[in-house]
């Protein structure tokens, strides 16, 4: 059976890769990612089905439009065919090679693995979009946390770890927070930060060393004063933070508050088991953001410059909401690693084309989630 699952994985996986192509061309240039239809960007003619089958008719076409001849970029056959890889592979060292304890069988894992294999896409889609374009596509990241979330809530599994009645509570009242937070943002109560900079004149695109810095940095030299500019996100992230520690004050301090919430969230019994899941990848979630966003606030405070990057805030959440606050807390010390293994490769060659962070990220939550039983097996000695 398991011979079944690889290629069925294999064959969807470069479906999904196709439409990423979809997704990594248009989103950036604010197009539709539904209509119109794939076409030639260059001639603008529709693509017949016959020539839309991933990676077959990238070959069979020899990499060329069938009407005007232009050549397609073999960025197309190349995230197709990485897609199916990374489907498939997950299913392998899930399933078949057991590179996780307790995957469990695949029919009764089938949630879990739908969130973790729509996370591996989503991050490849919007690495390549950082890696083009230095902006992370926000709204991919969003879909995994949706996933993530729904996931847990249908099936629990022990990938995600269940949050406890204080963290469901705190969890629960620090979402509610960022929600109040974007609507006083949306009626005007809150500024959003860094809005000199998006009158900032457009880097030199042939200089990616200057593309990046102005595009990631933005210092006072640009004409906006970054640490006071993040204060504006602390202020934004206030009722989050309040909500958050006052619902985890009632839950572990008011009795009446502690056992309501621990029989709703009661392991023995079905509703306590999805509720728990779901909460805990709602705390995975937020999880992920305090690690990039505390980064990025204290950071711009010590350094007086933007650190990190708020797509990068995304992508973590959306590794939270998917894989658990552990892998996310995890992936967030694995990933410069990678970026510090690339950094000295520049030194070393020289002249090659810096990356944004997003990709190391990606590199990151890929070895977590792949050797996470190895990576946490002293903990579990304690």
């Amino acid at each position: 059976m398991h011979g079944f699952w690889i290629v069925f994985t294999f064959a969807f996986g470069a479906c999904v890769g196709s439409f990423l192509n979809v997704v990594v061309w248009r989103m950036p240039r604010g197009e539709s990612i539904v209509f119109p239809g794939s076409h030639c960007p260059q001639c603008g003619r529709a693509i017949k089905w016959y020539d839309n089958i991933p990676i077959l008719s990238w070959l069979l076409l020899r990499a060329k439009c069938r009407w005007c001849g232009v050549k397609i970029s073999p960025r197309y056959i190349f995230i197709e065919l990485l897609t199916a890889v990374l489907v498939s592979g997950l299913y392998v060292c899930y399933f078949v090679l057991g590179v996780r304890d307790g995957a469990g069988d695949f029919r009764e894992a089938f949630p879990m693995y739908i969130a973790h294999a729509a996370l591996l896409c989503c991050l490849l889609a919007c690495s390549a979009v950082d890696i083009e374009q230095f902006i992370v596509p926000v709204s991919v990241m969003w879909f995994a946390v949706a996933v993530g979330i729904v996931a847990a809530f249908v099936r629990p599994h022990p990938f995600m770890p269940p949050a406890s009645p204080a963290v469901a509570a705190a969890a629960l009242a620090a979402a509610l927070g960022l929600i109040v937070a974007r609507v006083l943002l949306a009626f005007g109560r809150l500024q959003e930060s860094f809005l000199d900079a998006d009158d900032l004149p457009p880097p030199d695109e042939t200089d990616d060393k200057k593309k990046s810095r102005t595009t990631v940095a933005i210092t006072a030299a640009d004409g906006v004063n970054p640490r006071v500019e993040v204060l504006r996100e602390v202020l934004y992230l206030a009722p989050a933070i309040v909500l958050g520690a006052v619902a985890y004050v009632l839950a572990t301090r008011v009795e009446a508050v502690g056992g309501l919430l621990g029989g709703l969230l009661d392991a023995d019994t079905p509703l306590g088991r999805h509720l728990a899941s779901g909460m805990g990848a709602v705390w995975g979630m937020l999880v992920g953001v305090a690690w990039i966003w505390g980064a990025r606030i204290f950071g711009t405070l010590g350094f007086g410059k933007e650190a990190m990057g708020m797509g990068d805030v995304h992508i973590l959440a959306g590794v939270g909401a998917v894989a658990g606050c552990w892998v996310a807390s995890l992936t967030f010390f694995a990933a410069p690693i990678f970026g510090l293994a690339w950094a000295v490769y520049l030194a070393i060659a020289r002249g090659r084309r810096e990356l944004p962070y997003g990709p190391w990220l990606a590199a990151g939550t890929l070895f977590v989630l792949m050797f996470f039983d190895v990576l946490t097996a002293p903990l579990r000695g304690l």
